[in-house]
């Protein structure tokens, strides 16, 4: 049987190695937890970003939509335009043939 000297360095030993193992994951997880807050900080930065775009896109959508109900506008001003000028000229040759008789 071992002495109890030999119990006692035994033990010690056991006790030095699982307090280095101890210390060695006590930094592991200091470590973990730095890249956790890292990781987390990078994705609260994706969501803004997300969010971000989101919005510009909802306002794309909006400035399309104005942009196509501008551009309906626009042919029918077009349209109505073009109408009163050739009710004009229409005018114009029924005037102009008019004074031709007289």
């Amino acid at each position: 049987m071992a002495s109890e000297m030999e119990i006692l360095e035994l033990l010690e030993a056991r006790v030095k190695r699982a307090s280095e193992t101890l210390r060695g994951l006590k930094q592991e997880n200091a470590e973990l937890r730095e890249q956790l807050a890292g990781t987390e900080d990078r994705l609260r930065k994706t969501h803004e970003t997300i969010a971000s775009l989101e919005e510009q896109g909802r306002q794309g959508d909006e400035l399309s939509r104005q942009l196509k109900l501008l551009q309906e506008e626009r042919v029918e001003i077009r349209g109505r335009v073009t109408r009163m000028l050739e009710t004009f000229a229409a005018m114009e040759e029924t005037s102009s043939s008019g004074h031709a008789d007289n």
